[in-house]
């Protein structure tokens, strides 16, 4: 059965136009019965203007050719996004062969994987696995994919390793298939693990247009599933004991024990913002800029994520996994280190390993900041770096640590 078109509505013509139909070179008569355009807001000097631009036969004629752009701009993407709808089936296929090869081994091209098999590959150095890890055909898969990525590696803690390791699948999908600007859902499923009851952690990207004339996008909100952690294995908290004062010469009191935030991926990817969401006050430690700012600049750098994900990370997590998507940040880093083995035999007399401590604290402090609970904002980042010192200076960028498995 052939699929119609989806409708396309040309409601925002001024009046009636005559634009080309789409693959044709005849005008085709368009009647809209939308009102005339709002004059726009501002100054009375800026709607002044407007109007005397209305008087202008030559501007009105420039507003009805883009009228009629807009409207094969919408036939374009009606007739796209059928295309994508159509080759998205097929993806979900392959990327459903990918699950069950990920788990059980088989599943994959029936050529090389005709009979189960075992592909194992060694934990990251000093990462302690649980001895009720799960048995997947590929250890760690989504964990090191996730390490790999420059998106989220300085999130990911060493004790958040283990809960990674139960990571079955990242799965994403469109709020709604037909406008897809509206936002799209990116979904952690977990084995059944003994760290939290949740089977998946769900993030919800709302996103808008600010413009008819643009194509970007917006993340306007963010909502994120409330993790439920068994007594004792939440990873995003310290527990600490406090040793409470004793009054007189009653028994010594026993130590109280309190819960410390601390940095996790569990912490700051899974949580909710937006305009009406409070910023966390661990942002607002690390961050000297006004709370709304703050907020709108965490929802930038989250939606960078999720968009990662959706662009990237999913589609082709293998290539992270491997390494082979980071070859070049990887090959970065060993030039620098090979630079900066040269410069530290040339200095004879101590001064160049005194420079490189500096350099290897402020890399540290670097990290720090954009690692602990998140640390706020990029771009805050960058404007407190400036603003510390007259003299512009270039801190060593360090090179994306790949984590090399053998399949």
């Amino acid at each position: 059965m052939r699929q119609e078109k989806p409708s396309v509505s040309v409601s925002h013509c001024a009046e009636a136009r005559t634009p080309l139909r789409p693959g044709n070179a005849e005008p085709v008569a368009v009647v809209s019965t939308a009102p005339a355009r709002p004059a726009a807001i501002g100054s009375n000097l800026i709607e002044n203007f407007r109007d005397d631009l209305r008087d202008n036969f030559a501007v009105r004629n420039l507003e009805d050719l883009d009228d009629q752009l807009l409207v094969l701009k919408k036939h374009h993407d009606a007739e796209c996004l059928i295309l994508q709808q159509r080759y998205e089936k097929r993806y979900a296929e392959l990327l459903e062969r990918r699950v069950r090869l990920l788990l059980h081994g088989i599943g994959g091209t029936d050529s090389n994987l005709s009979s189960p098999v075992a592909l194992r590959t060694p934990p990251a150095p000093g990462h302690a696995r649980s001895a009720v890890s799960p048995n997947h055909a590929v250890d760690g898969f989504w964990r090191t994919t996730l390490q790999n990525s420059v998106e989220f590696r300085d999130d990911i803690e060493r004790y958040d390793e283990a809960v990674l390791d139960y990571l079955r699948d990242i799965q994403f999908e469109w709020l709604s298939d037909s406008h897809r600007d509206q936002g799209f859902r990116v979904r952690f499923i977990f084995e059944p693990n003994p760290y939290f009851s949740n089977e998946v952690l769900e993030k919800v990207y709302q996103t808008e247009k600010k413009s008819t004339y643009e194509t970007r996008l917006e993340c306007a909100k963010i909502d994120s599933t409330k993790i439920d952690w068994f007594p004792g294995k939440n990873v995003t908290v310290d527990v600490i004991s406090r040793k409470p004062k004793s009054a007189g010469r009653r028994r010594p009191l026993k130590p109280k024990k309190e819960e410390i935030a601390r940095p996790s991926l569990f912490r700051a990817f899974f949580r909710n913002l937006g305009p009406f969401e409070e910023v966390p006050e661990e942002e607002l430690d690390n961050s000297d800029g006004e709370s709304m700012d703050l907020m709108d600049c965490l929802l930038e750098d989250d939606y960078a994520q999720g968009l990662a994900l959706v662009e990237h990370i999913i589609p082709h997590g293998v290539r992270w996994f491997t390494g082979e998507a980071c070859t070049s940040d990887e090959s970065e880093a060993k030039n620098e280190d090979g630079e900066d083995e040269g410069d530290d035999d040339d200095d004879d007399d101590g001064e160049g390993d005194d420079e490189d401590e500096e350099d290897d604290e402020d890399d540290d402090d670097e990290k720090e900041g954009c690692r602990v609970l998140r640390g706020g904002c990029k771009r805050q980042q960058t404007a407190a770096a400036s603003s510390k010192s007259s003299v512009a200076t270039v801190p060593k960028r360090k090179g994306l640590k790949v984590r090399k498995s053998t399949v």
